[in-house]
Protein backbone atom coordinates (compact mmCIF):
# COMPACT_ATOMS: atom_id res chain seq x y z
CA UNK A 1 0.00 0.00 0.00
CA UNK A 2 2.75 2.45 0.80
CA UNK A 3 4.19 1.45 -2.39
CA UNK A 4 1.03 2.60 -4.31
CA UNK A 5 0.50 5.80 -2.16
CA UNK A 6 4.23 6.97 -3.34
CA UNK A 7 3.52 6.14 -7.22
CA UNK A 8 0.55 8.04 -6.62
CA UNK A 9 2.46 11.21 -5.31
CA UNK A 10 5.39 10.91 -8.33
CA UNK A 11 2.74 10.58 -10.96
CA UNK A 12 0.74 13.42 -9.45
CA UNK A 13 3.78 15.77 -9.61
CA UNK A 14 4.60 14.97 -12.48
CA UNK A 15 1.98 16.11 -14.47
CA UNK A 16 1.56 19.45 -12.58
CA UNK A 17 4.52 19.73 -14.01
CA UNK A 18 3.55 18.56 -17.69
CA UNK A 19 0.81 21.06 -18.09
CA UNK A 20 2.58 23.92 -16.48
CA UNK A 21 4.92 23.47 -19.69
CA UNK A 22 2.54 22.44 -22.09
CA UNK A 23 0.37 25.51 -21.10
CA UNK A 24 2.76 28.39 -22.19
CA UNK A 25 3.37 28.42 -25.88
CA UNK A 26 6.57 29.33 -27.53
CA UNK A 27 4.86 31.97 -29.09
CA UNK A 28 3.33 33.57 -25.62
CA UNK A 29 6.61 33.02 -24.10
CA UNK A 30 8.63 35.02 -26.77
CA UNK A 31 5.54 37.98 -26.69
CA UNK A 32 6.17 38.66 -23.65
CA UNK A 33 10.05 38.54 -23.02
CA UNK A 34 11.99 38.33 -26.82
CA UNK A 35 14.68 36.67 -25.40
CA UNK A 36 13.31 33.57 -24.54
CA UNK A 37 13.89 32.97 -28.54
CA UNK A 38 17.65 32.86 -27.46
CA UNK A 39 17.69 29.15 -26.93
CA UNK A 40 20.53 27.75 -25.14
CA UNK A 41 22.14 31.33 -25.07
CA UNK A 42 19.67 32.62 -22.50
CA UNK A 43 20.74 33.30 -19.38
CA UNK A 44 19.76 31.94 -16.41
CA UNK A 45 16.67 33.02 -14.70
CA UNK A 46 16.72 32.89 -10.87
CA UNK A 47 13.27 32.09 -9.70
CA UNK A 48 12.06 31.82 -5.88
CA UNK A 49 13.25 29.01 -3.84
CA UNK A 50 10.25 26.83 -2.32
CA UNK A 51 11.61 23.81 -0.48
CA UNK A 52 9.40 20.84 0.57
CA UNK A 53 10.77 20.26 4.58
CA UNK A 54 12.34 16.82 4.63
CA UNK A 55 10.84 14.20 6.67
CA UNK A 56 11.10 14.66 10.78
CA UNK A 57 15.22 13.99 11.83
CA UNK A 58 16.80 14.16 8.25
CA UNK A 59 19.34 16.79 7.74
CA UNK A 60 21.54 17.97 4.81
CA UNK A 61 25.38 16.71 4.90
CA UNK A 62 26.33 16.42 1.81
CA UNK A 63 25.84 18.24 -2.23
CA UNK A 64 26.75 17.03 -5.65
CA UNK A 65 26.44 19.72 -8.01
CA UNK A 66 27.06 20.05 -11.65
CA UNK A 67 26.99 23.45 -13.59
CA UNK A 68 26.82 24.45 -17.03
CA UNK A 69 29.02 27.86 -17.76
CA UNK A 70 27.80 30.72 -17.05
CA UNK A 71 26.64 33.58 -19.65
CA UNK A 72 29.92 33.55 -22.48
CA UNK A 73 30.40 35.31 -25.26
CA UNK A 74 29.40 33.72 -29.06
CA UNK A 75 31.90 31.44 -29.92
CA UNK A 76 29.46 30.48 -33.16
CA UNK A 77 31.19 30.93 -36.67
CA UNK A 78 27.65 32.20 -38.07
CA UNK A 79 28.20 34.98 -36.17
CA UNK A 80 31.39 36.11 -37.88
CA UNK A 81 29.60 35.07 -40.87
CA UNK A 82 26.58 37.17 -40.80
CA UNK A 83 28.99 39.93 -40.04
CA UNK A 84 31.05 39.45 -43.77
CA UNK A 85 27.94 39.32 -45.48
CA UNK A 86 26.88 42.33 -44.43
CA UNK A 87 30.03 44.06 -44.49
CA UNK A 88 30.24 42.72 -48.08
CA UNK A 89 26.76 43.86 -47.90
CA UNK A 90 27.46 47.65 -47.41
CA UNK A 91 30.86 47.77 -49.46
CA UNK A 92 28.62 46.53 -52.60
CA UNK A 93 25.82 49.75 -51.38
CA UNK A 94 23.19 47.41 -51.08
CA UNK A 95 22.29 48.02 -47.31
CA UNK A 96 19.44 49.84 -46.74
CA UNK A 97 19.12 52.17 -43.55
CA UNK A 98 17.38 49.65 -41.82
CA UNK A 99 20.38 46.98 -43.15
CA UNK A 100 22.95 49.77 -42.46
CA UNK A 101 21.70 50.62 -38.64
CA UNK A 102 21.87 46.37 -38.04
CA UNK A 103 25.09 46.34 -39.76
CA UNK A 104 26.43 48.98 -37.40
CA UNK A 105 25.35 47.07 -34.34
CA UNK A 106 26.40 43.39 -34.96
CA UNK A 107 29.89 45.43 -36.26
CA UNK A 108 29.91 46.87 -32.42
CA UNK A 109 29.35 43.42 -31.01
CA UNK A 110 31.78 41.66 -33.19
CA UNK A 111 34.53 43.91 -31.92
CA UNK A 112 33.40 43.55 -28.39
CA UNK A 113 33.88 39.65 -29.23
CA UNK A 114 37.21 40.24 -30.68
CA UNK A 115 39.75 38.07 -28.87
CA UNK A 116 36.88 36.89 -26.29
CA UNK A 117 34.96 34.01 -28.49
CA UNK A 118 33.52 32.12 -26.12
CA UNK A 119 34.62 33.53 -22.94
CA UNK A 120 32.08 33.86 -19.81
CA UNK A 121 31.26 37.61 -19.63
CA UNK A 122 30.60 39.40 -16.34
CA UNK A 123 27.14 38.39 -16.52
CA UNK A 124 27.78 34.56 -16.37
CA UNK A 125 30.30 35.31 -13.56
CA UNK A 126 27.90 36.88 -11.57
CA UNK A 127 25.06 33.48 -12.08
CA UNK A 128 28.05 31.43 -10.82
CA UNK A 129 28.62 33.80 -7.76
CA UNK A 130 25.21 33.94 -6.60
CA UNK A 131 23.77 30.37 -7.47
CA UNK A 132 26.79 29.49 -4.90
CA UNK A 133 25.30 32.06 -2.34
CA UNK A 134 21.84 30.37 -2.99
CA UNK A 135 23.12 26.97 -2.17
CA UNK A 136 24.89 28.22 1.20
CA UNK A 137 22.24 29.90 2.35
CA UNK A 138 19.76 27.16 1.10
CA UNK A 139 21.86 24.57 2.77
CA UNK A 140 23.77 25.86 5.52
CA UNK A 141 24.27 22.50 7.58
CA UNK A 142 26.11 21.17 4.73
CA UNK A 143 28.83 23.87 5.14
CA UNK A 144 28.84 24.26 9.13
CA UNK A 145 30.04 20.70 9.86
CA UNK A 146 33.65 20.55 11.27
CA UNK A 147 33.93 16.59 9.90
CA UNK A 148 33.01 17.59 6.47
CA UNK A 149 35.50 20.59 4.90
CA UNK A 150 36.26 18.91 1.60
CA UNK A 151 35.09 19.86 -1.67
CA UNK A 152 36.23 18.56 -4.86
CA UNK A 153 35.94 20.61 -7.96
CA UNK A 154 36.58 18.96 -11.55
CA UNK A 155 36.09 21.02 -14.65
CA UNK A 156 36.15 21.04 -18.66
CA UNK A 157 39.16 22.57 -19.92
CA UNK A 158 37.26 25.33 -22.01
CA UNK A 159 38.39 28.32 -20.21
CA UNK A 160 34.51 29.70 -19.67
CA UNK A 161 34.49 26.34 -17.01
CA UNK A 162 37.31 27.22 -15.43
CA UNK A 163 36.35 30.57 -15.15
CA UNK A 164 32.42 29.67 -14.03
CA UNK A 165 34.11 27.35 -11.20
CA UNK A 166 36.61 30.20 -10.16
CA UNK A 167 33.60 32.27 -9.20
CA UNK A 168 31.38 29.47 -8.15
CA UNK A 169 34.20 28.63 -5.47
CA UNK A 170 35.24 31.97 -4.48
CA UNK A 171 32.16 33.18 -3.78
CA UNK A 172 31.27 30.18 -1.62
CA UNK A 173 34.61 30.31 0.34
CA UNK A 174 33.83 33.72 1.20
CA UNK A 175 30.44 32.47 2.67
CA UNK A 176 32.08 29.38 3.81
CA UNK A 177 35.97 30.05 4.52
CA UNK A 178 36.59 26.43 7.00
CA UNK A 179 36.04 24.93 3.26
CA UNK A 180 39.21 23.01 1.35
CA UNK A 181 39.24 23.23 -2.12
CA UNK A 182 40.71 20.67 -4.75
CA UNK A 183 40.56 21.56 -8.05
CA UNK A 184 41.18 19.38 -11.46
CA UNK A 185 41.16 19.79 -14.97
CA UNK A 186 41.87 18.33 -18.63
CA UNK A 187 41.18 15.54 -20.87
CA UNK A 188 40.63 12.96 -18.33
CA UNK A 189 37.67 14.59 -16.56
CA UNK A 190 36.76 15.89 -20.02
CA UNK A 191 35.94 12.32 -20.41
CA UNK A 192 33.88 12.06 -17.47
CA UNK A 193 32.04 15.56 -17.62
CA UNK A 194 31.62 16.20 -21.70
CA UNK A 195 32.27 12.82 -23.35
CA UNK A 196 31.68 12.98 -26.94
CA UNK A 197 28.54 11.12 -28.05
CA UNK A 198 28.59 8.16 -30.45
CA UNK A 199 30.04 9.51 -33.98
CA UNK A 200 28.88 12.97 -33.05
CA UNK A 201 29.84 13.92 -36.30
CA UNK A 202 27.11 12.32 -37.87
CA UNK A 203 24.50 13.77 -36.02
CA UNK A 204 25.74 17.36 -36.34
CA UNK A 205 25.78 16.75 -39.87
CA UNK A 206 22.20 15.30 -40.25
CA UNK A 207 20.94 18.02 -37.76
CA UNK A 208 22.58 20.89 -39.50
CA UNK A 209 20.66 19.50 -42.76
CA UNK A 210 17.32 19.25 -40.71
CA UNK A 211 18.36 22.80 -39.07
CA UNK A 212 18.38 24.24 -42.90
CA UNK A 213 14.95 22.97 -43.68
CA UNK A 214 13.05 23.90 -41.05
CA UNK A 215 14.41 27.74 -41.27
CA UNK A 216 12.80 27.57 -45.05
CA UNK A 217 9.47 25.73 -43.34
CA UNK A 218 9.22 27.90 -40.26
CA UNK A 219 10.35 31.94 -41.45
CA UNK A 220 9.89 33.63 -44.65
CA UNK A 221 13.36 35.30 -45.20
CA UNK A 222 11.38 37.94 -47.58
CA UNK A 223 10.09 40.55 -45.23
CA UNK A 224 13.84 40.76 -43.54
CA UNK A 225 15.46 41.06 -46.88
CA UNK A 226 13.10 44.26 -48.05
CA UNK A 227 13.90 45.89 -44.80
CA UNK A 228 17.85 45.15 -44.88
CA UNK A 229 18.13 45.62 -48.56
CA UNK A 230 18.13 48.28 -50.95
CA UNK A 231 14.60 47.23 -53.60
CA UNK A 232 16.87 45.56 -56.34
CA UNK A 233 16.32 41.83 -56.49
CA UNK A 234 19.51 41.34 -58.97
CA UNK A 235 22.27 43.26 -57.09
CA UNK A 236 21.36 42.25 -54.05
CA UNK A 237 21.21 38.16 -55.17
CA UNK A 238 24.38 39.04 -56.53
CA UNK A 239 26.29 39.53 -53.16
CA UNK A 240 23.68 37.42 -51.44
CA UNK A 241 23.98 34.05 -52.78
CA UNK A 242 23.06 32.28 -49.28
CA UNK A 243 20.10 33.57 -47.74
CA UNK A 244 19.86 30.76 -44.90
CA UNK A 245 23.19 31.34 -44.04
CA UNK A 246 22.73 35.08 -43.39
CA UNK A 247 19.85 34.18 -40.67
CA UNK A 248 21.04 31.35 -39.21
CA UNK A 249 24.24 34.36 -38.62
CA UNK A 250 21.67 36.79 -37.47
CA UNK A 251 19.80 34.67 -34.74
CA UNK A 252 23.04 33.36 -33.45
CA UNK A 253 24.52 36.92 -32.91
CA UNK A 254 20.99 38.15 -31.85
CA UNK A 255 20.33 35.30 -29.07
CA UNK A 256 24.34 36.65 -27.12
CA UNK A 257 23.17 40.35 -26.78
CA UNK A 258 21.40 39.45 -23.39
CA UNK A 259 24.39 37.47 -22.08
CA UNK A 260 26.35 41.19 -22.77
CA UNK A 261 24.07 42.95 -21.47
CA UNK A 262 26.36 45.49 -20.50
CA UNK A 263 26.36 46.46 -24.03
CA UNK A 264 23.02 47.19 -24.35
CA UNK A 265 22.25 46.29 -27.57
CA UNK A 266 19.17 44.03 -27.65
CA UNK A 267 19.21 42.83 -31.71
CA UNK A 268 15.75 40.84 -31.45
CA UNK A 269 13.61 43.49 -30.26
CA UNK A 270 14.96 46.41 -32.40
CA UNK A 271 15.13 44.69 -35.84
CA UNK A 272 12.54 41.61 -35.82
CA UNK A 273 9.59 40.84 -35.23
CA UNK A 274 8.64 38.75 -32.81
CA UNK A 275 7.15 36.73 -35.18
CA UNK A 276 10.40 36.12 -36.80
CA UNK A 277 12.23 35.58 -33.33
CA UNK A 278 9.70 31.87 -33.26
CA UNK A 279 10.32 31.39 -36.81
CA UNK A 280 14.39 31.17 -35.94
CA UNK A 281 13.91 29.93 -32.24
CA UNK A 282 12.09 26.67 -33.50
CA UNK A 283 14.40 25.56 -36.42
CA UNK A 284 17.45 26.13 -33.60
CA UNK A 285 15.48 24.52 -30.53
CA UNK A 286 15.18 21.32 -32.86
CA UNK A 287 18.80 21.44 -33.75
CA UNK A 288 20.12 21.40 -30.65
CA UNK A 289 17.67 18.67 -29.20
CA UNK A 290 18.73 16.74 -32.18
CA UNK A 291 22.46 17.61 -31.53
CA UNK A 292 22.44 16.50 -27.32
CA UNK A 293 18.67 15.61 -26.72
CA UNK A 294 16.31 12.77 -26.53
CA UNK A 295 15.18 12.78 -29.65
CA UNK A 296 14.17 9.43 -31.68
CA UNK A 297 16.94 9.70 -33.86
CA UNK A 298 20.02 9.91 -32.08
CA UNK A 299 18.89 10.47 -28.41
CA UNK A 300 20.17 6.92 -27.66
CA UNK A 301 23.59 8.07 -28.82
CA UNK A 302 23.58 10.88 -26.61
CA UNK A 303 22.41 9.33 -23.96
CA UNK A 304 25.21 7.32 -23.81
CA UNK A 305 27.93 10.00 -23.69
CA UNK A 306 26.34 10.73 -20.27
CA UNK A 307 26.84 6.83 -18.78
CA UNK A 308 30.45 8.23 -17.72
CA UNK A 309 28.67 11.39 -15.85
CA UNK A 310 26.02 9.35 -14.14
CA UNK A 311 28.53 6.97 -12.91
CA UNK A 312 30.83 9.39 -11.47
CA UNK A 313 28.02 10.90 -9.92
CA UNK A 314 27.44 7.60 -7.95
CA UNK A 315 30.64 6.64 -7.35
CA UNK A 316 31.73 9.81 -5.65
CA UNK A 317 28.49 9.51 -3.44
CA UNK A 318 29.49 6.70 -2.31
CA UNK A 319 32.70 7.74 -1.34
CA UNK A 320 31.26 10.63 0.28
CA UNK A 321 28.89 8.16 2.25
CA UNK A 322 32.08 6.33 4.35
CA UNK A 323 32.67 6.20 7.44
CA UNK A 324 34.86 9.61 7.99
CA UNK A 325 34.16 10.65 4.70
CA UNK A 326 35.65 14.60 5.03
CA UNK A 327 33.80 15.62 1.95
CA UNK A 328 30.72 18.26 1.98
CA UNK A 329 30.30 18.43 -2.19
CA UNK A 330 31.59 17.31 -5.05
CA UNK A 331 31.19 20.38 -7.47
CA UNK A 332 31.43 19.74 -11.75
CA UNK A 333 31.48 22.85 -13.96
CA UNK A 334 31.65 21.89 -18.03
CA UNK A 335 28.55 22.03 -20.64
CA UNK A 336 25.01 21.79 -21.81
CA UNK A 337 26.70 18.85 -23.71
CA UNK A 338 26.88 17.25 -20.51
CA UNK A 339 23.58 17.74 -18.18
CA UNK A 340 21.22 17.54 -21.12
CA UNK A 341 21.88 14.09 -22.08
CA UNK A 342 22.42 12.84 -18.12
CA UNK A 343 19.12 14.08 -17.52
CA UNK A 344 17.53 12.32 -20.13
CA UNK A 345 19.59 9.03 -19.34
CA UNK A 346 18.14 9.29 -15.71
CA UNK A 347 14.58 10.25 -16.89
CA UNK A 348 13.89 13.20 -15.15
CA UNK A 349 10.54 14.76 -15.47
CA UNK A 350 10.62 17.09 -18.93
CA UNK A 351 13.58 15.15 -20.52
CA UNK A 352 12.76 11.14 -20.05
CA UNK A 353 10.40 11.12 -22.64
CA UNK A 354 11.91 10.60 -26.65
CA UNK A 355 10.77 12.97 -29.43
CA UNK A 356 10.64 13.14 -33.38
CA UNK A 357 14.14 15.96 -33.83
CA UNK A 358 12.13 17.46 -35.94
CA UNK A 359 9.16 18.51 -34.28
CA UNK A 360 11.28 18.71 -30.29
CA UNK A 361 9.54 22.36 -29.77
CA UNK A 362 6.31 20.88 -29.20
CA UNK A 363 7.75 18.53 -26.13
CA UNK A 364 11.39 20.44 -25.49
CA UNK A 365 11.93 24.56 -24.50
CA UNK A 366 15.75 25.17 -24.32
CA UNK A 367 15.76 28.42 -23.22
CA UNK A 368 13.46 26.93 -19.92
CA UNK A 369 15.27 23.90 -19.56
CA UNK A 370 18.77 24.35 -20.98
CA UNK A 371 19.20 28.20 -20.10
CA UNK A 372 23.17 29.60 -19.28
CA UNK A 373 24.35 28.29 -16.15
CA UNK A 374 21.55 25.28 -15.90
CA UNK A 375 22.43 23.46 -12.80
CA UNK A 376 21.72 19.87 -10.83
CA UNK A 377 22.00 18.60 -7.89
CA UNK A 378 21.52 15.91 -5.85
CA UNK A 379 21.47 16.72 -1.99
CA UNK A 380 21.92 14.03 0.62
CA UNK A 381 20.34 13.85 3.77
CA UNK A 382 20.71 11.88 7.12
CA UNK A 383 18.94 10.79 10.26
CA UNK A 384 20.68 9.65 13.38
CA UNK A 385 19.73 6.28 12.83
CA UNK A 386 22.18 6.53 9.36
CA UNK A 387 19.45 6.57 7.32
CA UNK A 388 20.05 8.43 3.97
CA UNK A 389 17.65 10.29 1.37
CA UNK A 390 18.25 11.92 -1.37
CA UNK A 391 16.60 15.18 -3.24
CA UNK A 392 17.23 16.09 -6.65
CA UNK A 393 16.84 19.64 -8.05
CA UNK A 394 17.54 20.55 -12.02
CA UNK A 395 18.03 24.54 -11.49
CA UNK A 396 17.29 24.95 -8.07
CA UNK A 397 14.04 23.41 -8.27
CA UNK A 398 12.66 20.10 -6.82
CA UNK A 399 12.50 17.81 -9.17
CA UNK A 400 11.66 13.27 -9.84
CA UNK A 401 11.90 10.43 -11.87
CA UNK A 402 8.52 10.09 -12.98
CA UNK A 403 9.30 6.26 -12.82
CA UNK A 404 10.35 5.59 -9.72
CA UNK A 405 8.32 5.92 -6.61
CA UNK A 406 9.51 8.51 -3.77
CA UNK A 407 10.09 8.02 -0.38
CA UNK A 408 7.96 10.97 0.72
CA UNK A 409 7.52 13.98 -1.49
CA UNK A 410 10.67 15.28 -3.82
CA UNK A 411 12.84 12.67 -1.09
CA UNK A 412 14.34 9.50 -3.09
CA UNK A 413 15.90 6.60 -0.49
CA UNK A 414 19.59 6.44 -1.45
CA UNK A 415 19.61 2.81 -1.34
CA UNK A 416 16.38 2.99 -3.88
CA UNK A 417 17.68 5.25 -5.98
CA UNK A 418 20.98 4.10 -6.54
CA UNK A 419 19.61 0.85 -7.35
CA UNK A 420 18.01 2.32 -10.30
CA UNK A 421 20.82 4.22 -11.25
CA UNK A 422 23.70 1.92 -11.39
CA UNK A 423 22.00 -0.41 -14.24
CA UNK A 424 21.91 2.99 -16.28
CA UNK A 425 25.55 3.47 -16.52
CA UNK A 426 26.97 -0.34 -16.03
CA UNK A 427 26.93 -1.48 -19.54
CA UNK A 428 28.80 0.75 -22.00
CA UNK A 429 28.96 -0.72 -25.09
CA UNK A 430 27.96 1.85 -27.65
CA UNK A 431 24.31 2.00 -28.93
CA UNK A 432 23.11 0.30 -32.55
CA UNK A 433 23.41 2.68 -35.12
Amino acid sequence: MKIIYRLAVTISAFCAVATVISAQSIEKRINEDSYFGASVYRPYVFYEIEDTPAPKGFKPFYISHFGRHGSRHQADNNATRAYNILKKADSAGILSERGKNLYADISTLVDEHRGQMGHLTPRGAQEHRRLARRMKTRFPAVFKSKERTHVFCQSSVYPRCLMSMTNFTTSLQSEAPRLDFEYVTGEKYMDVLAHDFYNSKEIFASDEKMYDSLLRVYLDPEPMMKRFFIDDDEAVKSVITDTTRLLKGLYTISSICECVDYMNINLFDKYFTKEEIVGMYIPYNNRICGNYGNSIEFGDRCNWAAKWLLEDFVTRADKALEEGSGMAADLRFAHDTGVMPMAALMGLEGFGMKYPRAEAHKYFDTAVQMTMATNFQMVFYRNRKGEILVKMLYNERETIIPSLPTYSGPYYSWPDLRAYLEPLFEDKTPPEV
